[in-house]
This record gives structure tokens, sequence and C-alpha cells, in this order.
């Protein structure tokens, strides 16, 4: 069995320092911004690649392939000390380098359906406020790789490609533009979370209240929108059968492979439909193309 197999394990730890920023400037010097070569990050990581050949034999051959990648980042030198705040995500020392900076969400008052948040503090608040930004959580995953597989019986073979992430969040404004606090509801399909939406007093819903032409703050920025990026994908199957020889040779072609393809077959995520805290679609407007294609080739 252990001449089937072979393992390679990489782990690396690299500093990069001169990082290439965008920085406040003073007005004199005729612009607001600059970039200089400041700062520096630590990656630390490691990598593996798993190689099996489960068959082999005179007509059958099978091996798979597994690959996965772990990495961690940490600035740890920034410009004069200085946080830097881009949109839903923060620079900051000590800190990943993905990390949300991002007011976290609070649910839907049971009284009366108004959308409710944490202050910096933690305390709920029923006010949307960019004070109330803290950092939270990181768009880096814990894991990623693929696996890939192989069997060949006699003319016929089936190769496989699949990809996996593990852990990190991902901002969706897809999944905010479908959830409407009311002001441009018509602009945009909605979720069906939109069904689960306060309508009396007690009500314990995912949505709050819609209020036609009026904005809440409900579809600002905040871990309302940001969900788990695990997911499983089958990438792409290729079904291939060599036409034998004798079948060929009258006809003057050496040589005759028919391919079926299919790319992005499958998905899987965490979420489930029977989970109402969920949105399935989350980090795309539209879901990825599945394409299927037959390809021949020949040789003469």
């Amino acid at each position: 069995m252990f001449n089937r197999a072979d393992l390679e394990i990489e782990a690396y730890n690299k500093r990069t320092v001169n990082l290439l920023s965008n920085l406040d400037v003073s007005r004199t010097t005729g612009d607001t911004r600059s970039y200089r070569n400041s700062g520096e990050i630590i990656n630390r990581g490691i990598e593996a690649t798993l190689n099996v050949e489960l068959v082999k034999s005179k007509d059958t051959d099978w091996w798979v392939e597994l690959n996965a990648a772990h990495n961690r980042n940490k600035l740890v030198e920034l410009y004069n000390g200085l946080e830097k705040v881009m949109g839903n995500y923060i620079w900051r020392e000590g800190h990943d380098l993905n990390t949300f900076y991002i007011i976290r969400w609070a649910g839907v008052d049971p009284r009366d359906g108004a959308p409710l948040w944490y202050d910096s503090e933690g305390n709920l608040t029923r006010t949307y406020n960019d004070r109330n930004k803290v950092p939270w959580k990181s768009s880096s995953p814990i894991l990623t790789g693929g696996l890939t597989s192989k069997f060949t019986y006699k003319e016929l073979s089936v190769r496989a490609l699949f990809s996996y992430i593990m852990g990190g969040y991902g901002f969706s404004t897809f999944g905010r533009n479908v959830m409407s606090d009311g002001l441009n509801i018509m602009s945009e399909n909605q979720s069906v979370n939109q069904l689960d939406r306060w309508q009396k007093p007690g009500d314990v819903a995912l949505s709050p209240k819609p209020i036609w032409g009026t904005s809440t703050k409900s579809v600002m920025s905040s871990t309302r929108h940001v969900y788990k990026t695990t997911n499983v994908k089958l990438k792409n199957i290729v079904l291939s059968y060599s036409l034998p020889g004798r079948f060929l040779k009258p006809a003057g072609v050496e040589s005759c492979r028919i391919n079926l393809i299919g790319d992005n077959l499958f998905i899987w995520t965490p979420y489930d439909k029977k989970d109402r805290n969920s949105y399935k679609q989350s980090m795309n407007g539209y879901p990825v193309e599945t394409s299927f294609s037959l390809g021949v080739d020949l040789s003469f």
C-alpha cells in the first residue's frame, strides 16, 4: 500500500515588508491621498498533497489526489500604527488582513418589527450608526483545497474534480439587495426570507417590517448580510472513451477519443432549506452556470 501513496508537506513563514498603501496626506501637497510603501505582514501556513493509487492492474487503474492548504496572516506594522478602514474591512495591527469592520445585527424587535443592532459596547440599539462598527471575524478560510480522482477501465475513463472551502465569511451585496426594507422593494426580486417578516406584535421574524418608500436602515451593511463561505463544489467530470484501433485503421484514423464533459455540476453549503437564518445563494447574484459539452479528438 505504501508504495502506492505519495505525501508532500510544505510549511512557510513569510514576512512581507513595504506594503503598498494609499494613505491620507496634507492637502498642501495638492492631493488628498498618496501611495506609500509602509507596513509589514506575516503569512504562516502549511500545504499538503496526497497521491494514492488505489487500484493498479492490467485493465484497471484508479488514482486519487487530495490537496489542502491552510494560511494565517497577521498585520504586524502599519504606517504610524494607524488603522485603515476600507468599506466593510479594517487593517489593524495584530489582526488578520481580511478582518470585517462592521455593525453587528441583533434581529427584529418583536414589539413593532423595527430592526435592531448592537452598539460598540454590545448593547441593543434601534439606531444605525457607523460609530458602532467593530472588528468581527474574517473572510480568510481555515482550509482550502481540492480532490481529483480518475478511474480507467480498458478504453473507458472517468475523471472528477472537486474543490472545497472550510471556514471564512463573505459579505453578500446580493443578499442585501433582495431583502429590501421597503424603500426600493420594487427594483429587485425579493428573497423568500421576506415571507418571514414581522406582521404583528409578538412575531419572532427573520425580516423587519417593510415600510413602503421608507428606509429603516435594515439593508445597511451589518452582519445580517455576512455568511459562511464553507462549500464543496463538483467543478468538473470528464467521461472519455477511446475507440479500439481495429475499427479505425480501415478509415485511415490512428486514434479517436470521445469526451463528454460536465462543468459546475453540484455545490454543497451548510445552509439548509429548513434553516430560516440562511441564504443559500449568498455570494453572487447569479449561480454558476452548469454546462455540458461533447468533444472528439482525432489523430490521422
